[in-house]
């Protein structure tokens, strides 16, 4: 006789409607799994991919040919030359969820003609988790925590600008003696084409590699990302009026820049190891003096394993404002501006993020 019992028919329905509930639920999983690595997770540094400060991110990352304020430095170093010579901060904060925040503050000017310099630091700090072994016992408690610290300089050439990116990273796991140290380089390049419109281009972590403070001293490669876009801005209330000139008498034309614009971006960009391109279209409606709209969505790339039509994996939205101190506080030395951003994220059990950012210029 076998050993075991033999199964009647209520038994084998039971058993069939239990295996069919497992295999339901280790789909679903297995499909959360495969869509939370289409950011690049399994990969060292992957979170060097994210994007960051809330105006870019609004702008669902299609920066690369924008790129004219501190976070330059992230996302195209060339843009750095462009900027003015009084100093320009950026800091922010990114709400992530399940524990997760993210942090970035960036300083950048030009300080001599055709000459910007930057520096930032950012950081990823992704919670308290229980560690287990096999068997589910508790080791204690970790947090992983990542930053880079990064400087860049950029030159500008007539009608284009080259420029370069250094990092240092760290990888931390908190709470055991695990660790690595890296580097990475970023390079990028902007194009003034006919006063029309801006191309730029950019190489993102170029050689970087983390060396694991392991056993094995193990070293991982970093992936690398090349990023191409272009964008334009579209004035929607310049002015051009003739005058009399009062050192020589003759009529001239005198152009007033327009203070509302709408600015349209189109980036696409290839991450190592990814199966496909992604492309993302972007834009920024200047409404108002005091307020400023922003919104970008990737129309092609990687969604569930295959390429495809608005994946919707990728978007942003988000406004600005420009708060008017003067009646308040004469002579203010610096202005600023409040964004706020929200997008798209693979984790969070909500499926977004929010981020704000405070912009100062002097």
């Amino acid at each position: 006789m076998s050993k075991f019992p033999i199964l009647n028919s209520k038994n084998n329905i039971f058993v069939a409607k239990k295996t069919k509930i497992i295999c339901f639920i280790a789909c679903i999983l297995l499909l959360n799994n495969l869509q939370a690595q289409e950011s690049g997770g399994g990969y060292a540094g992957s979170w060097l991919f994210r994007n960051e400060c809330a105006r870019p991110i609004a702008l669902a990352g299609g920066f690369t040919a924008i790129s004219n304020d501190p976070s330059a430095i992230i996302y195209n170093p060339a843009g750095l030359s462009n900027l003015h010579y009084e100093p320009q901060i950026i800091s922010s904060v990114s709400m992530l969820g399940l524990g997760r925040t993210g942090a970035t503050l960036a300083w950048a000017q030009q300080i001599y003609d055709n000459l910007g310099v930057g520096v930032s630091f950012n950081n990823l700090y992704t919670g308290t988790f229980t560690a287990r072994d096999q068997l589910g016992h508790a080791y204690g408690e970790y947090s992983n925590y990542q930053y880079a610290i990064a400087a860049a300089a950029s030159y500008k050439i007539a009608y284009a600008s080259f420029g370069a990116t250094a990092k240092y990273l760290t990888n931390n796991l908190q709470g055991s003696e695990t660790f690595a140290n890296g580097f990475a380089v970023d390079f990028g390049a902007m194009f003034d084409i006919f006063d029309m419109f801006n191309f730029g281009i950019t190489l993102q972590n170029a050689s970087g590699m983390m060396f694991w403070n392991t056993v094995n001293s193990d070293i991982m490669t970093i992936p690398w990302r090349i990023k191409a876009g272009v964008a334009t801005r579209f004035g929607l209330n310049a002015e051009v009026y003739t005058d009399r000139s009062t050192a020589t008498g003759e009529l001239e034309e005198i152009y007033v820049p327009a203070t509302r614009s709408i600015l349209i971006g189109l980036d696409a960009s290839f991450t190592q190891f990814a199966m496909s391109p992604t492309f993302t279209l972007a834009t920024e409606i200047v409404a108002h003096e005091l307020i400023t709209f922003r919104g970008g969505i990737a129309i092609y790339g990687e969604k569930w394993g295959r390429p495809q039509l608005f994946p919707m994996n990728l978007w942003g939205a988000g406004v600005s404002v420009y708060p008017d101190l003067s009646e308040i506080v004469e002579e203010l030395p610096f202005s600023f501006s409040i964004d706020y951003s929200v997008t798209n994220d693979l984790l969070n059990s909500n499926g977004i993020s929010h981020h704000i950012s405070l912009s100062v210029d002097f």
